[in-house]
């Protein structure tokens, strides 16, 4: 049995995760107790959002495409519940294009 897609699926998995907890770590951390987020210049503040936005860009990216690889090795399971707005989304695209 291959075990490959499993690894892979579950890596991009722990690492989406990892990104996305990274990120809203990085957010709590330069909050003050009033809940309002602190910067030095506008350019720091630009600096940081523009890595946070990066950071949920690629958790998103790398939770989907994680997801998507165990779904598609686990399609005769589980797979088909995650598989099926995903084929749907596509053929509503497809329908738009035309």
């Amino acid at each position: 049995m291959d075990w490959g897609a499993e690894y892979v699926g579950t890596i991009l998995l722990v690492v989406g995760g990892l990104f996305a907890l990274w990120r809203k770590k990085r957010i709590f951390d330069r909050t003050n107790e009033f809940g309002v987020e602190r910067f030095s210049s506008f350019w720091g503040k630009l600096g940081t959002r523009t890595k946070d936005g990066l950071l949920g860009g690629a958790s998103i990216v790398l939770l989907s495409s994680g997801l998507l690889i165990l779904a598609f090795r686990y399609q005769d399971s589980w797979g088909w519940a995650v598989l099926l707005p995903v084929f749907a989304f596509l053929l509503f695209i497809m329908f738009l294009a035309s």
